[in-house]
Order: structure tokens, then C-alpha cells, then sequence
């Protein structure tokens, strides 16, 4: 029981991540380190990755989770993605594996509910 509590309080710096973006000359650049979490995009139903600015709370990253975008889970710490917002590919480099995991289920999860979604909506037309 206490293990649970104590992974819970810990949930915060699990999700710490460094968000980068790839160049045009194909190189990564570092854009912060911060928070990340899945949240409700502003007045929308829809599902985001949020990256909150570990020191001043700004935004470093929104992106729209979409049941036909291609997530890549690379070695045990790293998501990428080609992000169509952005025109470029994305990537956040975890600094705990457990958090990884923790963000790569959320992502799964709601593009199945997107993909089921889609079905059940054609289904019924």
C-alpha cells in the first residue's frame, strides 16, 4: 500500500521530459525541459500532450493526439512523432522510464478510443 502512495506523489518527476524538435538541417534541438501530462485541449473534446516549462510554467509543447498519427517509442525513454501542427517531427526524451510507459498507455488508449470511435460513427450512418 505504501509503495502505491509513494509512486503516485513521485508521478510528478516520473513525467519529466525534455521536448525536442528536429531541424531542417536534421538535427534535434533541445525546446525545455518540463512536465508532460494528457489533458483536455482548450473548449474541445479532444485529447493532448501538454508540456509545461519545469521552471517558469509556460507552454512548451500542445499537441493534439489523432488516431492517425504514428507514435514511436524508441529505447526505453523516448516518444517521437511526426506532429502535421508543427510540419516536423517531435520527440520527448522521458527521464524516467516508468514515466515513458505512463504517457506511451495514455497516448495508446486514446487513439483506440479515437479508432472506435471513427468505427461506431460510420457504423451508425
Amino acid at each position: 500500500m505504501g509503495q502505491q502512495e509513494k509512486s503516485s506523489a513521485n508521478s510528478n518527476s516520473m513525467q519529466r521530459v525534455k521536448v525536442y524538435c528536429l531541424s531542417d538541417d536534421g538535427k534535434w534541438d533541445d525546446q525545455g525541459t518540463g512536465h508532460v501530462s494528457v489533458d483536455y485541449l482548450e473548449r474541445s473534446e479532444d485529447l493532448g500532450l501538454f508540456v509545461f516549462d519545469a521552471e517558469d510554467n509556460e507552454t512548451l509543447l500542445m499537441h493534439r493526439i489523432r488516431a492517425e498519427d504514428i507514435y514511436r517509442r524508441q529505447e526505453d525513454s523516448i516518444i517521437a512523432w511526426k506532429d502535421p501542427d508543427y510540419a516536423t517531427e517531435l520527440a520527448l526524451s522521458f527521464q524516467e522510464p516508468a514515466g515513458c510507459s505512463f504517457i506511451w498507455e495514455h497516448i495508446s488508449n486514446v487513439q483506440r478510443n479515437l479508432q472506435f470511435s471513427a468505427i461506431n460513427s460510420k457504423s451508425t450512418k
